[in-house]
């Protein structure tokens, strides 16, 4: 009893941290971009308009925070380098454990829930590159 309430909470837990982490990632593409040149300066510019929008940046503003993010993004691309392989390991392991908690119908369906979101991603990376 008490050893399943501890894997409970270490799922839990390790559920809670890669929500955390993936949190963080989509902050980061968001405001970074992806992997390829054109859907990075296309998200660095879409994040600069919200910024622009929701803080009601001046002109000068814009174009400072538009340096910034310039100057930083080969720190950024490089720690995202570093980080994408331990992120992609972590979510793999996260994803064993909870299928290993799962009916043979319910693995099925959260496989098609995992398919699902990667063509969504897919198409959301697609769309913006157009």
């Amino acid at each position: 009893m008490i050893r399943s309430r501890l894997g409970a909470a270490g799922l839990l837990l390790a559920v809670f941290a890669l929500g955390a982490l993936a949190g963080g990632v989509v902050v980061s593409k968001a405001e970074h971009g992806g992997e390829d040149g054109g859907t990075r300066r296309n998200s660095r510019e879409s994040y600069i308009t919200r910024l622009t929008t929701e803080l009601d940046l001046s002109g000068a503003q814009r174009d400072s925070i538009r340096a910034i993010m310039e100057r930083n993004k080969p720190a950024m691309d490089s720690m995202w380098g570093e980080v994408r392989p331990r992120f992609d390991s972590l979510r793999t392991l996260v994803r064993d454990e909870i299928r290993s908690q799962l009916t043979p119908d319910q693995a099925a369906k959260y496989q098609e829930m995992i398919e699902r979101r990667n063509r969504d991603y897919q198409e959301r990376r697609s769309n913006a590159r157009q």
